[in-house]
């Protein structure tokens, strides 16, 4: 990955001077109010949240500013999705994914962080200790420090991964190539393995997808999960359900899989896709008595027993999405400048995987509610006039009641244009809309949204059955 706009912009010994005077009011002089190691969405969701506050602050990141979601993650990937869905050619879509993604050049966003008071150092920091981080040889100090490194690709001990080489690819690989593999190999069914299976298959490449869980998405409705593998069946990939990869070897033509069961699957590449997770071994938190693997991080991103230190983001080791990231920001930024009311778990959390049609999951999953007995679900499976004039696939809908206050709790679904759907439904778990209202609610005529008047009726309908039990 080329590294691009890294001029460093630390400041100079008499700027630095005068931000230490901002501070001395706090009996103590920092070179800066704040200091944000890491310099994705969340930093400059961060730097938004604390503009026109006076609070100083320095950001460290040694890569690209704006971090994976504009660059080779969230941006490029619903590029080539929609291109799969407009016909583009592979040379079509890689040209328009360069344009989308500035061909990998942050210098906007450095310059929208600059505009917003940040210092830039294009370094990593590490922590020397309390309110102290070196990066790239030099000192400074903060009143607060942030982390919001992200996460990692999570590379798995599978024999022979190792000596791919340039044949493993990670989802950054995949979406930043200018190279379509003829045949992919896919280690791992979630979300990011569905939507780069169904992106390259579209764009022309034999896609075999290998996936431990007997059925995608398995802590969701099985009948949202008959869908996803009815969708991956539709947009003619190979998935292997309940396959577990013991090995893998370069060949003469590409790669060889290798699986428990004794088959394996040849491919030009193969894509580990089985997951993210923050790396936190190279921050230097052992030097304030922490240990990286097991931090006690409260609802505001605060750290146990190191001060003012916070973490945000992919980081916090929550869920993984931008969206989620920006409102970590937005809470971190309540307790350095505000009253420090809000929290991480102040919303319920929507997610999307992005393939084709769209899946919708808004708080707990199916498992997760699978045990309370004061849940009910119900499905709604029904084709609204717009499916028709439209021609669309069918849609399911399931939403999760709560008996004993008659409102919603969760929803998933998956359907044409779900994702754009999911509003109104973060609205009424939030809002905790009882059902009656919902049904009283008018959707606009024709449109997508009208297969909730039926969703809120069938809700009503389980749960008023369930009350005359």
């Amino acid at each position: 990955m080329p590294r691009t706009g890294i001029a460093d912009d630390r400041e100079t010994d008499g700027d630095a001077a005068r931000h230490s005077e901002k501070v001395s009011d706090n009996d103590q002089d920092f070179d800066f109010d704040v200091a944000i190691i890491g310099g994705g969405s969340a930093s400059e969701a961060l730097l938004r949240e604390l503009d026109g506050t006076d609070t100083s602050v320095v950001m460290f990141e040694p890569r690209l500013v704006g971090g994976e979601c504009p660059f080779y993650a969230c941006i490029p990937s619903k590029g080539l999705l929609h291109d799969v869905r407009a016909g583009r050619t592979w040379d079509e879509a890689v040209a328009r994914r360069d344009d989308l993604v500035n061909h990998l050049d942050d210098s906007q966003h450095r310059e929208d962080a600059r505009d917003l008071g940040a210092t830039i150092v294009s370094a990593t920091a590490k922590i020397t200790g309390p309110n102290t981080l070196v990066a790239d040889g030099s000192e400074y100090t903060a009143a607060a420090i942030v982390i919001a490194i992200g996460a990692e690709v999570v590379i798995p001990d599978i024999d022979g991964l190792d000596r791919l080489g340039d044949r493993m690819w990670t989802s950054e690989d995949a979406l930043t190539a200018h190279d379509r593999p003829q045949r992919l190999a896919i280690i791992g069914g979630g979300v990011i393995g569905s939507e780069v299976a169904q992106m390259y298959s579209g764009l022309g490449s034999d896609v075999t997808m290998i996936d431990r869980s007997q059925r995608p998405a398995d802590d969701l409705h099985p009948e949202v999960s008959r869908l996803i593998a009815e969708s991956h069946e539709w947009a003619g990939i190979t998935v292997i359900y309940d396959a577990e990869v013991t090995a893998c070897a370069r060949t003469e033509g590409g790669v060889r899989v290798e699986l428990a069961d004794g088959r394996s699957v040849e491919a030009d590449i193969a894509l580990v896709a089985i997951g993210r997770k923050p790396d936190l071994s190279r921050l230097g938190l052992d030097v304030l008595g922490l240990d990286h693997d097991d931090l006690d991080v409260d609802d505001a991103g605060h750290i146990a027993g190191a001060g003012s230190l916070s973490i945000m983001g992919d980081a916090a080791g929550r869920q993984q999405y931008t969206h989620v990231a920006n409102r970590h920001a937005a809470v971190v930024a309540n307790h350095l400048t505000g009253d420090g009311s809000r929290s991480y778990d102040e919303a319920v959390v929507p997610a999307c995987i992005f393939i084709d049609p769209p899946v919708f999951v808004i708080g707990d999953t199916y498992d997760d509610l699978a045990d309370d007995s004061d849940i009910v679900w119900s499905e709604t499976s029904v084709r609204v006039p717009r499916f028709s004039t439209d021609e669309l696939p069918d849609g399911f809908v399931t939403l999760a009641g709560r008996r004993s206050t008659n409102t919603i709790v969760a929803a998933h679904g998956i359907g044409p244009r779900f994702d754009e759907l999911s509003h109104a439904l973060v609205i009424a778990i939030d809002g905790k809309v009882p059902i009656d209202v919902l049904q009283r609610t008018i959707q606009p005529f024709p449109t997508i949204g009208e297969i909730l008047d039926v969703a809120f009726d069938d809700l009503a309908d389980a749960l008023a059955a369930t009350a005359d039990d």
